[in-house]
Formats: structure tokens, sequence, C-alpha cells
């Protein structure tokens, strides 16, 4: 069985002889790569050219900057294996992790999507691992298998892995449709849910030679967070509407399964509200567009009076310091 990776790569070449020798040393050597140039400014093109004379199984494509799910769908189209995993270019595969997946997909017909663990390491030391990207020891990272109500109940509650954790069936791919080209950060846990909808069987694997590496730069981690955020609410909004119209649940699965997402909405948007800069408009207006107008003013006007209460709090907690 050939596998199809699928490596989107902006201005990212520093990386690719990196990526390209660590997919030389897997164990599974049926393989294609599909790099995706997605408009690089820097050496991209000429450092896959260079390896293109050495390594055939490696392809290039370029388009213009479009965004990393225009590339991956891009390169989905490209595709000629039997299975496909995804691959940013500054990220790393475990030796045994193809290997592994595709002898699974062999041995069980019935398994769509395989997934298996994922750490992650600061650039520059990739040999200290941690299960969360602010290198705190938090895990995050759900496992299960199952497919249906049962599986997107898992997705509603937690993203399933990072994106180059799973292995999908091409056939799969087609059905589940494109990457969401609109969204930034949380397109691959759409996507995820995408493929349950397409009746996807998902199984994680456990096994200790079988993982792979994201790569945390120094900026990443705060920067991203408040957008993340952002994404997760056009999300759940996206997965309210397509709950009503889905085909593949029952009346019940499907009244419980919109309760338990509308749930975490409203979480994450007074988290949001409480938390987030009160002062920008931009901000309020963005949220103004995944709810309404009305709840936004509601609950600015609340996370006014929680920011007061938590700050007299502050001011008596040190007037009492002081006085001992």
């Amino acid at each position: 069985m050939k596998v199809s990776i699928i490596i989107p790569c902006y201005n990212y070449s520093r990386y690719l002889h990196e990526c390209f020798s660590n997919l030389q040393a897997m164990t599974y050597q049926d393989w294609e790569a599909i790099v995706i140039d997605d408009g690089s400014t820097d050496q991209t093109m000429e450092v896959v050219r260079s390896w293109q004379t050495k390594e055939p199984r490696i392809q290039y494509f370029y388009q213009q900057n479009q965004g990393v799910s225009k590339a991956r769908n891009y390169g989905l189209s490209k595709s000629n294996g039997d299975l496909i995993q995804f691959l940013d270019a500054d990220d790393l595969l475990s030796k045994e992790k193809l290997e592994v997946q595709v002898a699974y997909f062999k041995k069980f017909q019935e398994a769509d999507l395989t997934y298996t663990e994922n750490y992650y390491f600061q650039d520059g030391f990739s040999k200290t691992k941690f299960p969360d990207q602010e290198m705190l020891g938090r895990e995050w990272m759900i496992r299960f298998s199952g497919e249906g109500a049962f599986a997107m109940e898992q997705l509603i509650r937690n993203n399933l892995a990072v994106v180059s954790s799973p292995m999908i069936r091409k056939d799969l791919a087609k059905k589940a449709g494109n990457f969401p080209e609109s969204i930034a950060h949380t397109e691959d846990w759409q996507y995820w849910m995408q493929c349950v909808l397409a009746g996807a069987r998902i199984q994680f694997i456990q096994n200790k030679n079988a993982y792979t590496l994201i790569r945390v730069h120094g900026k990443s981690v705060s920067q991203a967070t408040q957008t993340m955020r952002y994404g997760e609410l056009n999300l759940r909004t996206w997965l309210s509407e397509t709950l009503s119209k889905n085909m593949l649940f029952s009346e019940s699965e499907t009244a419980r399964l919109s309760a338990l997402n509308e749930d975490r909405k409203k979480q994450l948007f007074k988290y949001i509200m409480y938390h987030g800069p009160l002062t920008s408009f931009g901000h309020l207006k963005k949220l103004a567009g995944m709810y309404d107008w009305p709840t936004v003013v509601s609950f600015y006007f609340k996370a006014i009076n929680f920011r007061r209460k938590t700050i007299n709090k502050t001011h008596a907690g040190n007037r009492h310091h002081h006085s001992l």
C-alpha cells in the first residue's frame, strides 16, 4: 500500500533537509512525498529541486500563498497513494510510524482512520519530548476507537490529535471532502469531524514506536492561542449548522451532540469575553459575527463587572498583606 505524504511548506526551506532525511529513514518505504509550496519567498523550490535529483519519490507543486488548508487540498488532489499522511514541513515522524499504521490497515480492512501518539519539542532540542505545546507535561490528546455519534462526542470535547498523527484511507479522504479554507488553527479539527460525518471508523494505535513530533518555535504558542479560540468558535458554529442537517445520527443523538457542542461554545465565548481585549472594537465585532450583538453587549458588561471584582479582590488582598 502506497502512502501519500502531503507536505505544505511556506518559507520553511531550512527544515526540508531534515524532513526528507526523516522520510528516507522510515522503516516503510512505499511512499511518495507531495510538497506544496504555498508561495514561499525563501529557497523552498531550490531545496526541493535539489533533492529531486536524488530522490524521485519527492514531487513539487507551487501555488500562490493561500494558506495551509488550500495547500493540503491541492496535495490531496495530486496524491496517488492508498493512504494519506499529512506532515507539516517543520515536523517529523518516528521511523516506525508509517510501518505500524500501514500494517494495521492491511490487517483490519474496516479501519478508515488510525492515529498515534504525538509529542512536542522545542526547536533545536528534538530529543526532549512533551505531550503539550506549552511544554508543561499536560496530557490533552484523547485516545479512543469508535465511530458514529460516539466518535463525534469525543471530537466535540476535544480535537483528535495534531494533523500529522492520523493516517487515513484515500477513499475516506474523497468522502470527507476538503479541509475548510476559511478558518485558521482549527481546520484539522473540523476535517476529522468531516471524516466522522463521512462514516469513518477510527482506531487509536498504542505503540511506543509510532508517533509524530511537532516542532515548537519560540514565538508560536502565545501568539496563536487567541486565534485558536476564535477558530474554535467558528468551528462550533459550523458544527451547530452541520448537525442540524446531518443524516448519520438519530434524532436523539443529534439533540445530545448539539446540546454538548452548544454548551462548549458558550463556555468558550464566556472565557474569551472575560479574558479578551474588551477595549478592542475589532475583537468585539469578530465575536458578534459568531453570535450576535445583544449577546456580546450583555457579556461585555458582565465581563467588566467580573474584572472590577477581580481588581477589588486583588487590592483588598494587598491592603491586608501590608497591614500585617
